[in-house]
């Protein structure tokens, strides 16, 4: 079965950076003035196509590679709402099993692609705009000053 890795790259990681999709792996698009390139890939387990987490790696035209790093779906709670029989094949993508759907469809990748973006920002990369999201506890109600004994109501 195949990883999808184009709808991945592009639809299901939440990136904002440019780049290219190529086979399995994401080339970013290097930052300007610079020589270095960011590759993001599948990591393969022990397990024959079974992957747990993205590699990361910095590229240098003339050194080669200069640093990697593996980020692991466990690690950032890619798949925590998978259920599934054994606790070690919910956090890893199985692109052995048979079906027509993308193995890692229904993982929250958010997390995930914060750790890229705060490693590609330690090279160089433009950070991304921060996404405004709304919280529920910023609208709730300050509570009011308690007139029992004089003393204030605390927030639960």
């Amino acid at each position: 079965m195949s990883l999808h890795a184009e709808q991945f790259f592009t639809e299901a990681l939440p990136l904002r950076m440019e780049g290219s999709v190529v086979g399995n792996s994401f080339y970013a698009v290097p930052p300007p003035g610079s020589q270095i390139r960011l590759r993001i890939d599948f990591y393969e387990t022990i397990y024959h196509q079974k992957f747990g987490g993205l590699r990361l790696t910095v590229l240098h035209p003339d050194q080669g590679k200069i640093d990697v790093v593996a980020l692991s779906f466990k690690e950032y709670g890619t798949f925590r709402a998978r259920a599934t029989s054994a606790s070690y094949d919910r956090h890893v993508i199985d692109a052995g099993s048979g079906g027509s759907e993308p193995p890692w469809k229904g993982g929250d990748f958010t997390a995930l692609a914060q750790a890229v973006h705060t490693y590609a920002g330690m090279w160089g990369y433009p950070a991304p705009e921060p996404t405004v999201r709304s919280s529920q506890r910023a609208a709730l109600p300050v509570p009011a000053p308690s007139r029992v004994r004089g003393t204030a109501a605390r927030a639960r």
